[in-house]
C-alpha cells in the first residue's frame, strides 16, 4: 500500500514536467501498465497470482524511467527486472518442451523484426508497433490455452527477443540506437489485448450460465 501511494504521489508531482519532455507513446506505456495493474489487482480471483502480477506491474511502473549501462550496453532497469522475473517464472512453471520452442520462436522473430526496422526503416513508429502488436497477439493464441501460460510465454519471448536484439546491436556498435519504449509499448499493448480477451470470455461464460439457470427454472416451473 505504501508503494502504491508513493507511485501516485510521484506521478502527480512530476506529471506536469513529464508532459513537456515525454512523447505520447511513452505516456501510453505508463498508462497501459497502470491499467494492467488495476486489472490484476482488482479483477484476478487467484490470490497468489494476483499478488504476483500486481507487485510485478507496480515495480515496472517504478523502474520504467531508470537506465543503466552494463558492458557498454544500455539497459532499462525495468527490462532487467522483467528478464529476471520471467526467467524465474519459466523455471517455476516447468513448461513442456513445445512451450520453450514457442518462446525461442517469438524471441527470434522479435529480434529479426527489429533488425529489419534498423536496416530498412520503411515504416513509421505507429505502423511498426501496430504490426508487431497484432502479430504477437495472434501468435500468442497458439502458444497455450491456459491464460497464465500465455502471459509467461509472451513476456519471456519478447524480453529475450529484446535481449538478443540488444546483443546483436552491441556487436555492431549500434547499442545506442536501441529504444526500449518500443519494447514496452508492444509488450503492454499485447498484455492488454490478452486481458481484454479473457475478460470478455469470462463475461460471456457468466451470461451463458445465468441464461441456462433461467431456462432451467422456467422448465421446472412449467
Amino acid at each position: 500500500m505504501c508503494v502504491f501511494l508513493y507511485v501516485m504521489v510521484k506521478m502527480l508531482l512530476v506529471g506536469p514536467y513529464c508532459l513537456k519532455v515525454m512523447e505520447m507513446y511513452q505516456f501510453l506505456i505508463v498508462w497501459s501498465c497502470w491499467l494492467l495493474w488495476c486489472i490484476a489487482t482488482f479483477f484476478l480471483s487467484n490470490n497468489k497470482i494476483r499478488l504476483l502480477y500486481s507487485t510485478g506491474l507496480l515495480l515496472c511502473l517504478i523502474l520504467l524511467p531508470y537506465q543503466v549501462i552494463i558492458i557498454d550496453l544500455p539497459l532499462n532497469v525495468c527490462f532487467i527486472f522483467l528478464l529476471l522475473y520471467t526467467s524465474c517464472g519459466v523455471i517455476y512453471q516447468k513448461l513442456p518442451i513445445k512451450k520453450y520452442l514457442f518462446i525461442l520462436f517469438i524471441s527470434y522473430m522479435y529480434a529479426i523484426y527489429f533488425l529489419w526496422r534498423l536496416t530498412s526503416p520503411v515504416l513509421n513508429d505507429f505502423a511498426f508497433i501496430l504490426i508487431a502488436v497484432v502479430s504477437v497477439f495472434l501468435l500468442t493464441q497458439f502458444t497455450s490455452k491456459n491464460k497464465y501460460n500465455q502471459i509467461i510465454i509472451l513476456i519471456t519471448g519478447l524480453t529475450f527477443g529484446q535481449l538478443l536484439f540488444g546483443l546483436i546491436c552491441l556487436n555492431y556498435f549500434l547499442q545506442y540506437t536501441i529504444n526500449y519504449f518500443h519494447y514496452f509499448l508492444i509488450l503492454f499493448a499485447v498484455l492488454l489485448l490478452v486481458a481484454i480477451q479473457h475478460s470478455w470470455e469470462f463475461v460471456i461464460e457468466k451470461i451463458e450460465s445465468i441464461v441456462k439457470v433461467i431456462e432451467f427454472k422456467k422448465r421446472w416451473n412449467s
